[in-house]
């Protein structure tokens, strides 16, 4: 049977951007691993990317800022201020509006046509952590430092449920369709049915005492499936477990080729939005690592009635970019190169290096602590030559 690709996901295809440690952005091909961009717009470390499926590219940093720019045209659009503190989290919905969400516990909510703040509240008591818009664009979670989920009207603007929880979660994403919501902390993974209200929840069976295993990134493949990254490296599928959709048991359905050179994962990010994956369908993700390994993988996933397993993943490429990953999101489109060299220049010569499945990285890739943020940033001498002129 002839494989069919995802709307977006043809074999490898799309851009790959990378947040780092030093300030900069980075863009990479999805299907050759070469490096088509990289430019350090911001004074400090480089906390969350988020991309539009237009092609339109925002960034927010420890210097209280967001960037933003136009991937398919090459350009940068500007740059928005209204944080007081850590920009952590963005999202776009739709062709409209663009939401950011900062350590100073503030959201803000903005109109793309020309970037006017539309509405600016306090998400949570304390800093927020992370936020993520509903697929309708109707409503928005978001996860503070408080112990809290927030579900917001974005409607109306109001708030329109508050769950406490023992965990601090670190990430909160929803499904493609957004019939659940999926929150993540070091320790837990939780995910919310939006109808039912039901609750599943994974822990590491094997995670207890001194042996405890971070969970340190996540992503749904489909509605009922989430493949989860530790700060070990390994990588593992979880799944409502049969007739306990209403229990709240997830259970491990299986793992992914183990790497000895990969670290702590970072992010994990899919190239495609939306759209059930139907039996031969594929959808292509990224992997990326604290010490700037980037994976890119296949999936092509079974029938809906069928869990995934190891034989449904197939990893396509590896690449070394040598930078210290802070985050990662995944554009299915193009960017334009031909253009970026004003005001983002290209450098042919940085160290990057497309590798195989045995790809091993150099010494001194330690893994990165969440607050790094807080230190000093040393700027890489390697992007100096990136900056706007």
């Amino acid at each position: 049977m002839k494989k069919k690709i995802a709307k977006g996901a043809s074999e490898g295809a799309g851009t790959v951007v990378l947040g780092t440690y030093d300030g900069a952005i980075i863009g990479l091909r999805a299907d050759t691993g070469a490096q088509i961009f990289g430019y350090a717009p911001h004074a400090g470390c480089v906390k969350a990317v988020s991309c539009s499926k237009s092609g339109r590219l925002a960034s927010g940093g420890s210097d209280h800022s967001v960037r933003l720019f136009d991937l398919a045209k090459g350009v940068e659009i500007g740059e928005l201020q209204e944080h007081d503190d850590t920009v952590c989290s963005l999202d776009f919905w739709g062709a409209s509006s663009f939401v950011t969400g900062g350590v100073d516990g503030q959201v803000c909510i903005w109109r793309c046509s020309d970037w006017e703040l539309l509405l600016k509240f306090r998400g949570h008591k304390s800093a927020l952590v992370d936020l993520a818009v509903h697929p309708s664009g109707r409503m928005m979670a978001s996860a503070g430092r408080d112990s809290s989920v927030r579900l917001w009207d974005l409607t109306r603007g109001t708030s329109a449920a508050l769950v406490s929880s023992e965990d601090v979660f670190e990430t909160i994403f929803w499904s493609p369709q957004g019939t659940r919501l999926a929150a993540l902390s070091p320790k837990l993974l939780q995910v919310v049915d939006a109808q039912s209200g039901a609750v599943g929840s994974y822990r590491d069976p094997n995670s207890g005492g001194f042996l405890r295993v971070t969970l340190s990134a996540a992503m749904f493949l489909r509605e009922g499936e989430v493949i989860l990254g530790d700060a070990k490296g390994f990588l593992r599928v979880v799944a409502f477990k049969k007739g306990a959709r209403e229990q709240g048991e997830l259970v491990e359905v299986c793992r992914l080729q183990d790497d000895d050179a990969r670290v702590r994962i970072k992010s994990l990010a899919r190239a495609s939005e939306g759209g059930e994956l139907k039996r031969g369908d594929s959808m292509t993700f990224a992997l990326g690592t604290s010490s700037g390994r980037v994976e890119i993988w296949r999936f092509t996933a079974p029938a809906p009635s069928n869990a995934a397993s190891a034989d449904h993943f197939r990893r396509l490429r590896v690449v070394d970019t040598a930078t210290r990953l802070t985050c990662m999101t995944f554009w299915h489109g193009d960017a334009h190169a031909a253009r970026l060299t004003n005001p983002l220049e290209i450098d042919d010569d940085m160290d990057f290096e497309e590798g195989e499945e045995d790809e091993e990285l150099g010494e001194g890739d330690e893994e990165e602590e969440d607050d790094v943020a807080e230190e000093e940033v040393k700027e890489d001498p390697r992007l100096k030559k990136f900056r706007r002129k």
